[in-house]
């Protein structure tokens, strides 16, 4: 099961781990346009099912992270091998894998109390793969996949200039999973994915306590 490619932070750190106002990488500020989500404080989940196979996989960010076993035993009940099936079209290679990335979140992870009272997934990401190949699936793919099996997705914010980023992450921006509460930060990525000279896919975070004192 794939693990989820690393997320660069925009700016660089100095020695007391302070974020300066230089870019990690330069690329960033030369893509004019981002699509723009709401960052979730929760923990990184993994769910995948190859087509026809009975099992479905369930992991954290990395294949020796701890998941609590009452949210694995949930993400199973949500994540029947029936629902993860429905996914795939008829003309899906027999051997086609669907991973979902997203969040376990809610009561009792970090500070996920304010988002709901108990625990969830909420769905960010879907990658599809045949073989060698693999295809990251687009906005309107992601909230169908979530729709479809009735969980969550993270929110789009909205289309930002890349100026809009810093300005409004450093004003503070608002969540819309618990509009009283500041969003723990931002995610950005390109409408077509997009790639640089070593195959990594162009994404960007920003967090809200990066510029503004104390955390949520």
């Amino acid at each position: 099961m794939r693990e989820y490619h690393k997320i660069e932070t925009l700016f660089e750190r100095d020695a007391d781990f302070r974020v300066t106002s230089v870019l990690k990488r330069q690329v960033f500020a030369d893509i004019a346009k981002w699509i723009v989500t709401e960052k979730v404080d929760g923990t990184n989940i993994r769910v995948s099912k190859v087509r026809g196979e009975p099992l479905v996989k369930v992991g954290g960010r990395t294949d020796k992270a701890q998941t609590p076993a009452d949210l694995v035993n949930l993400l199973h009940t949500m994540f029947t091998p029936e629902k993860m099936d429905g996914l795939f079209t008829e003309d899906s290679s027999p051997v086609a894998r669907i991973t979902l990335f997203g969040e376990g979140y809610g009561a009792g992870i970090q500070k996920g109390g304010h988002y709901r009272p108990d625990k969830s997934f909420i769905l960010f990401d879907v990658l599809i793969e045949v073989g060698e190949e693999s295809w990251w699936q687009d906005d309107a793919v992601v909230t169908d996949f979530a729709a479809r099996l009735g969980c969550d997705r993270v929110p789009i914010l909205g289309e930002w200039v890349f100026g809009e980023i810093v300005e409004r992450v450093k004003a503070g921006v608002v969540g819309k999973l618990a509009p009283d509460y500041l969003a723990e930060g931002i995610v950005a990525r390109t409408r077509e994915p997009l790639f640089d000279s070593r195959g990594r896919r162009l994404i960007l975070k920003l967090k809200t306590q990066d510029f503004i004192g104390g955390k949520m």
